[in-house]
């Protein structure tokens, strides 16, 4: 099977138009279902953390298949609130210019996860590692809840913790990983991801340090501690994060899916 471009297009156009901003409490709630119910689809059981919490922390495991391999994924379903009148485009809609898509949150965080998502369910009838997913809804303003219910979580260790997305330099045609903690399983896997590269003549390397965050990350501060720790996903440098005219480039995100997909695949062994 191949990445199914339309449907993808079709939930991610969904997820924007909900327009999940700190104040948006319908939006933010529509999130939260969307994940809920896609991540049962796929096996996954779902917990809900945070009493009475209009943004709560959803921990998600899908139990392995023929594997002893563990693994773990960071994301977040809040966006950021931008000033729509810089906006090219209505950033509460999908829009695509030429391969670019354009939205309020698609490149933080929605289009990434989604396409994890997409990843794991045309994976679903093979070997699969144990999956540990952690979302939370209080990114944009300072994630008090996900500091608070962090620390309290008796998490396994896990054999690579997944940051909630990477970076490609295209004015250098490279693709850059972020590691921590790396170990051999973490370099197998990069050069898994470097392989899918060939096919668009880009290059990758390696900084040894966590994904640039604006405030103080819940999961780099409470969850990952010294376990394996790989930033890889289709941002660039016109992503535009935190800033009017967000987007992701659509042959990047065919390609994120590809090097995902692999590398569970790798991670089942």
């Amino acid at each position: 099977m191949k990445f199914n471009k339309e449907e993808y297009l079709k939930d991610l156009a969904y997820l924007i138009k909900k327009n999940a901003i700190p104040d948006n409490k319908e939006g933010l709630k529509k999130n939260i279902d969307f994940i809920m119910d896609r991540l049962k689809k796929l096996d996954f059981t779902v917990t809900q953390i945070g009493d009475n919490a209009d943004e709560p922390i959803l921990y998600a495991v899908r139990k392995a298949k023929n594997s002893n391999g563990k693994i773990g994924l960071y994301a977040h379903y809040d966006v950021e609130l931008t000033n729509k009148d810089k906006w090219l485009t209505n950033p509460v809609e999908l829009e695509q210019v030429e391969d670019r898509l354009f939205g309020r949150g698609i490149a933080d965080n929605l289009g990434i996860w989604l396409l994890r998502m997409y990843a794991i369910e045309e994976l679903k009838d093979e070997n699969l590692p144990e999956i540990h997913w952690l979302f939370q809804g209080q990114e944009e303003i300072g994630s008090l809840l996900a500091h608070k219910e962090f620390p309290k979580m008796k998490l396994p260790e896990m054999d690579v913790w997944f940051e909630e997305t990477g970076y490609f330099d295209l004015g250098s045609s490279r693709q850059r990983f972020l590691t921590l903690n790396e170990d051999e399983k973490l370099s197998k896997a990069k050069e898994i991801a470097t392989e899918e590269l060939q096919e668009i003549g880009f290059t990758s390397y390696t900084e040894n340090r966590g994904l640039t965050k604006f405030d103080k990350c819940p999961f780099l501060t409470h969850i990952l501690n010294e376990q394996p720790y790989f930033a890889i996903g289709p941002n660039d440098e016109y992503s535009k994060i935190h800033q009017p005219n967000e987007s992701l480039s659509l042959p990047l995100i065919e390609l994120s899916f590809k090097q995902f997909k692999e590398i569970i695949r790798y991670y089942a062994e």
